[in-house]
């Protein structure tokens, strides 16, 4: 993959999404995909099930939900392009998805359904792709609904780990830290990339019901514990910012000031996310657009040729490890 598929992903995620399911996915599960918005997560789930060669039936494979119902906050993403003004808040938009995906229709179910009162009935997942978890509760119904259907051997792509605004993330991995290992820390993006190891209990997936019901401690492990899962200083930095933000969340700004602060002090780099919750702190509006606060840092940064033959060899040594488990 070598041009960027329009939507809130890098290209380095595609790629992975790509070359995951062309390399690694074997077809004893399904992809599900939540939250697959205008199709840069689904499209290149799509081309690597069409370049694989390990799994026979690729018949509607992939399951992309999506509630398609276009939100004000979206008009920022689009701007400057042809979908600027297109849709009003409220209006259903998933013809347009429907018209990207067409030339690999084939491979895709399409679920337009409301991830808040949504179960999962079609048997075991072997990857689970969220770019979903945008708010608390709809984490803990996808919790509810999904998890329950991980294997032993199936990935977990957590989209939005390294972002500042889904700061719960943490909290959740914290949770299952036991049930998971750290498979990939996607370059240049929020993603990261996780495999199942065990069956989940039913009782872990029962969280506290709201944020405030979390205590310190377990905020500050679940913390340090995502913190310790990459030694790339931006992705901390990301990371930071989404322990900020949960204190925003939370009401408390004397102490999402105090954890910025620490953070800033021990030389995280104060740009990408930790940039944009220094600007909320400071009561500055920050810019969504795709000219905005993100393209200029973190992580819509222009393409690195020498990080994208990095990636790509990091990405076949991990297609060689995971071949030479299976045997």
């Amino acid at each position: 993959m070598k041009r960027l598929i329009f939507g809130m992903t890098s290209l380095y995620e595609q790629k992975y999404f790509e070359e995951y399911a062309s390399l690694i996915y074997s077809g004893a599960g399904e992809i599900v995909d939540l939250g697959c918005w205008l199709g840069s997560t689904t499209i290149p789930l799509a081309k690597g099930v069409a370049k694989n060669r390990n799994c026979k039936n690729k018949t509607v494979r992939i399951h992309a939900f999506d509630y398609f119902v276009w939100e004000e906050w979206m008009e920022e993403c689009v701007k400057g392009t042809r979908l600027q003004g297109r849709f009003e808040p409220g209006e259903i938009f998933v013809e347009e998805f429907q018209q990207r995906i067409k030339p690999w229709s084939d491979y895709i179910r399409i679920h337009q359904d409301d991830l808040r009162h949504t179960t999962w009935t079609g048997g075991a997942i072997e990857l689970l792709l969220i770019d979903a978890m945008k708010a608390f509760d709809i984490s803990k119904a996808i919790l509810k609904g999904f998890f329950t259907h991980l294997v032993a051997g199936s990935f977990l792509i957590q989209q939005d780990f390294a972002h500042y605004y889904t700061s719960w993330i943490h909290l959740i991995q914290y949770r299952l830290q036991d049930y998971f290992k750290l498979e990939f820390v996607v370059p240049n993006s929020c993603s990261v990339v996780f495999q199942c190891v065990k069956e989940i209990p039913l009782e872990l997936l029962e969280i506290p019901e709201n944020l405030t019901d979390f205590s310190r401690k377990q905020i500050d492990q679940a913390f340090e514990y995502s913190l310790s899962l990459s030694s790339n200083k931006q992705t901390q930095a990301n990371i930071a910012a989404a322990k900020v933000m949960l204190f925003l969340h939370l009401g408390n700004m004397a102490q999402a000031k105090v954890e910025f602060e620490k953070y800033v002090a021990a030389g995280l780099p104060r740009r990408g996310d930790l940039k944009i919750v220094g600007k909320i702190l400071q009561g500055q509006t920050i810019d969504l657009s795709p000219q905005g606060d993100y393209v200029n840092d973190y992580p819509l940064a222009p393409l690195n040729r020498k990080l994208i033959k990095k990636f790509t060899r990091k990405m076949n040594s991990i297609y060689r490890l995971w071949a030479k488990r299976q045997t």
